[in-house]
């Protein structure tokens, strides 16, 4: 029974640490920022430019999952004290109004973008990790 219990754990940690991979891409005002599949908080930062930052474009994030209609994914939008200012749900790609962000973001330092999933069935109950996409440090 012990064998059981330590194999089912195993199983159910191996499924979740893999539930988040796929890959995404970062683009401003159409302009690729970054695509990757890969959680790297120094590589996936950026200093924007106040030119970039004040211009009426777009944020897009859009993510590609390597297990397509099996959870359901959410942006959420940090500033640099960890405080959650804005979120997109049930969604792989996400279009934001960069005057939005602006509003949201005014007298901040980060815009600093995760994701998070859960599982289509409510009744499922899981850990939820922040996965980091980018940063973007603000003029």
């Amino acid at each position: 029974m012990k064998l059981f219990y330590i194999l089912a754990v195993f199983l159910i940690s191996t499924n979740l640490s893999t539930a988040q991979m796929g890959t995404w891409t970062v683009k401003l005002n159409n302009k690729k920022i970054v695509s990757t599949s890969k959680e790297d908080e120094k590589a996936n930062c950026k200093k924007l430019k106040r030119s970039d930052w004040n211009k009426n474009g777009k944020l897009q994030i859009i993510f590609k999952e390597d297990e397509p209609d099996t959870w359901s994914r959410s942006f959420l939008f940090y500033d640099e004290n960890d405080n959650e200012l804005f979120r997109e749900d049930s969604t792989t790609n996400a279009i934001i109004p960069l005057e939005k962000l602006r509003t949201i973001y005014a007298n901040k330092k980060s815009v600093i973008i995760y994701t998070v999933i859960a599982p289509l069935d409510p009744s499922i109950a899981i850990r939820i990790r922040r996965v980091h996409l980018y940063t973007f440090q603000l003029p």
